[in-house]
């Protein structure tokens, strides 16, 4: 696991700046604290930082090849890298290391770009063949592992995160407006745009070509949703278990202390139990829990501790939420307000005492249709059966009711039945409604977002093709909240601790076989996850197949009602906020006084607003104010 970063001039006379690499190398130092290298020729230069993960003493990168004409960096894990070693073995390849980083850069040279295709992995690299003057950028089908770049002037500048990419110099760092946009619509912003008009992100199965000064983009992988009616409960549970077992039995391979993040959700518990039977040692295993009665939740994760017998470390938190704020937005380099990041970043930490890798149940709610908007769709479908008047009558009885949380959810799915499944959906992935956002904006970036606007979920909805509602809502899942949300996420907390965190329900096998399982396996009569649950019920207590959906709960709503609402108001609200340049204070202030009052909860859209001032604070120490 590294940080990697690199430029390529187009122009063969130039030259790299050694102290613009080392600079951007540099700020990359948490994700990789055990080594670091830097390779220069020319007008290309190439740098990593290195956590030790595999073949500790061999695997020193930029790596090179015996003629020293191609050179990569890399960043993640190669699982099957033992496989296509002796693959290429057969073929007469000849290796002077134990790393997944040679085998990566031997199957190249056999393979070329196909060589992509081989790959069992969590990845994102950078390979310049000199033979050829070709730099080639590619990212991990899932987009588990994260790649920015920049293209000014005939020239390219990438890096594994935003900060990094800035220290280059090459990016002048302006905003985009509908990066803001989308910031506060979803909490992230979606790939391949970013907060800056100039730098762009890699997406998931892409590669980019960059020769003679010009850069070519390529899909080489997607999900294809086609569902086989022959798929039974049972034989998809059978098949979905045999990959499980296979995934987590290559991710589990490491030369340095393995284990296993447990909140004893269903995902977590399956990943721990399966690698519990795989391994003959107790596995290591981390959960929090927050000092705070409705999200303490440490529960379901002992009963999963005891039943599989690891080595169980919990801690219960108060964490100090007005340095954590500030804390986390360095990490991530532009605005990003899913809260779960502060529980994935505390218990990373946790781990990262005892482990360097550990295990993680992320991407079975995206592709096994997991999410509680999986319960409201098919309540709503129900509710639209219910004549089109009589909706009508309720809904405007509903809206002269009073305000509080619960009175707005009823309203939000009386809604719902007025729209089409896709809108509705639409409407439960947004976090500020677009007549929330224009209350929001000030004038000026109403204006600029009206004139630049990007829909990047529509984008993702029509790439879906002529596939089912049900669907269509599991693949912009897929392809966009899962890699810009909840993947960005653990890829940022994990690495911040300098911890490698593996994702192996996202083994591409399994997620290929997701996407050929009717929907009504995955999802039916209210059971959400139908066919994990089925596959795993010998295997997990009873207790832990029953429970709600939960995760590392989020006090999000206490903290704006506690320590967050004097936090909120000394920054967002006061003389030197740096919002007021881009957002409505009084929009700010009313949505702060209604949540206090409990007339609505507005912990998510106030998280929103609080790290886009604390990302407004870093950047403008970091990297000089952005503008407009």
């Amino acid at each position: 696991m590294c940080g990697i970063c690199g430029i390529a001039k187009g122009d063969t006379g130039a030259q790299v700046d050694p102290a613009a690499l080392e600079r951007m190398n540099r700020a990359l130092t948490h994700r990789g604290p055990d080594d670091a290298g830097v390779w220069l020729q020319g007008h290309v230069g190439l740098a990593m930082r290195r956590l030790k993960v595999l073949d500790l003493a061999g695997g020193h990168q930029p790596m090179l090849n015996d003629s020293r004409q191609i050179a990569i960096v890399f960043n993640g894990e190669i699982y099957n890298y033992r496989e296509l070693r002796a693959e290429l073995e057969k073929k007469g390849c000849a290796f002077r290391t134990q790393s997944d980083t040679e085998v990566l850069l031997r199957a190249y040279e056999a393979y070329g770009d196909d060589a992509l295709h081989k790959l069992n992995g969590m990845f994102a690299f950078a390979l310049y063949d000199a033979n050829r003057d070709r730099l080639l950028l590619a990212r991990d089908r899932l987009g588990i592992k994260p790649l920015f770049y920049t293209i000014q002037n005939g020239s390219i500048t990438f890096a594994s995160e935003l900060d990094a990419l800035l220290r280059s110099g090459a990016a002048p760092g302006a905003i985009n407006p509908a990066a803001v946009d989308a910031y506060f619509t979803f909490l992230y912003v979606p790939a391949p745009d970013s907060i800056y008009t100039n730098i762009e992100k890699l997406l998931p199965g892409e590669k980019l070509v960059f020769e003679n000064g010009q850069a070519t983009r390529e899909r080489y992988w997607r999900v294809n949703y086609a569902p086989d009616s022959a798929w039974t409960l049972d034989s998809a549970a059978d098949r979905y278990l045999e990959l499980m077992t296979d995934a987590i039995r290559l991710q589990r391979v490491s030369d340095v202390p393995l284990g296993a993040f447990l909140s004893g959700g269903l995902d977590s518990s399956t990943v721990v139990g399966l690698l519990s039977f795989l391994c003959a040692e107790p596995i290591k295993t981390f959960t929090i829990g927050f000092d705070d009665p409705e999200a303490n939740e440490l529960e379901f994760a002992r009963i999963a501790a005891d039943h599989f017998g690891t080595d169980h470390t919990e801690e219960v938190l108060r964490p100090d939420m007005v340095s954590v704020a500030s804390e986390l937005v360095r990490h991530f380099g532009e605005p990003f307000a899913d809260a779960s990041a502060v529980p994935t970043w505390l218990v990373s930490r946790l781990a990262r005492r005892h482990v360097t890798v550990a295990l993680s149940g992320d991407g079975g709610d995206e592709l096994f249709a997991g999410y509680t908007w999986a319960h409201v769709s098919k309540a709503v479908d129900q509710y639209r059966k219910v004549p089109a008047a009589l909706r009508s009558l309720v809904d405007t009885a509903l809206r002269l009711g009073p305000e509080s949380p619960k009175m707005a959810k009823l309203r939000r799915f009386s809604g719902d039945s007025f729209q089409s499944p896709h809108q509705g959906f639409r409407r439960r992935e947004t976090c500020f409604a677009p007549e929330l956002r224009a209350a929001l904006y000030s004038p000026d970036l109403l204006e600029r977002v009206s004139a630049s606007a990007i829909d990047r979920f529509q984008e993702r909805a029509d790439e879906a093709g002529n596939i089912s509602d049900d669907d269509r809502m599991l693949y912009q899942d897929l392809t966009m909240y899962l890699p810009d949300d909840i993947l960005t996420k653990v890829d940022r907390m994990s690495m911040a601790n300098g911890l490698e965190a593996r994702v192996p329900i996202l083994d591409h096998r399994i997620v290929e076989f997701s996407a050929t399982v009717p929907f009504h396996l995955k999802y039916k009569g209210a059971i959400s996850k139908r066919l994990v649950k089925h596959a795993v019920k010998t295997l997990l207590p009873p207790k832990l197949l029953t429970q709600r959906k939960r995760g590392f709960a989020i006090p999000v709503h206490t903290w704006f009602r506690g320590e967050l609402r004097s936090h909120f108001e000394d920054t967002v609200l006061s003389a030197d906020s740096r919002c007021a340049a881009y957002l409505n204070t009084a929009t700010s202030q009313t949505l702060l006084r209604e949540h206090v009052e409990g007339r609505e909860n507005y912990g998510h859209h106030l998280w929103s607003i609080l790290m886009f001032e604390h990302w407004l604070r870093y950047v403008e120490i970091a990297t000089g104010l952005p503008s407009l």
